[in-house]
């Protein structure tokens, strides 16, 4: 992933597997069909989808016919929602150390660190899945 802002590649398989899931919401997906869709491993899309389950954002099913599918509307669930299901809980920061390196609000990077993440929230917590959904049909981005 290339840019400064890194999610972790769980995060970003729970974010596309659920837009592919919400752009076809009357069927189920096995992990094989999703991992495919999204080009990521089988077995980490597993183990993603299992969190996504357990937040009550994915179903899922067994047997054949089985697999997963979207659990509430696309519009009901935000991408803070995505976040922390599979990170945990969403924390913003004043410093990039976790330790208190920097004396009395005098880090490196003055308030840039916390301004971001405060933006990065705002964003996930602003931004519905229904936002992306529609543009990933299947896996595959239209034009």
């Amino acid at each position: 992933m290339k840019g400064i802002l890194k999610l972790s590649e769980a995060a970003s398989m729970g974010y596309h597997a659920l837009a592919v899931l919400a752009g076809s919401s009357n069927r189920f997906h096995t992990a094989g069909e999703i991992s495919k869709m999204i080009c990521g491993s089988e077995a980490h899309l597993a183990k993603v989808m299992r969190r996504l389950v357990r937040a009550g954002l994915a179903s899922s099913t067994r047997g054949p016919g089985g697999g997963f599918k979207i659990a509430r509307p696309a519009s009901e669930i935000t991408l803070l929602d995505i976040y922390e299901a599979i990170e945990g809980r969403f924390e913003t920061a004043d410093c990039m150390m976790d330790h208190p390196c920097c004396k009395e609000n005098n880090c490196i990077m003055g308030s840039l660190i916390r301004s971001v993440n405060l933006e990065v929230f705002e964003f996930f917590r602003s931004r519905k899945l229904s936002d992306f959904a529609e543009s990933c049909i299947l896996g595959e981005e239209t034009s």
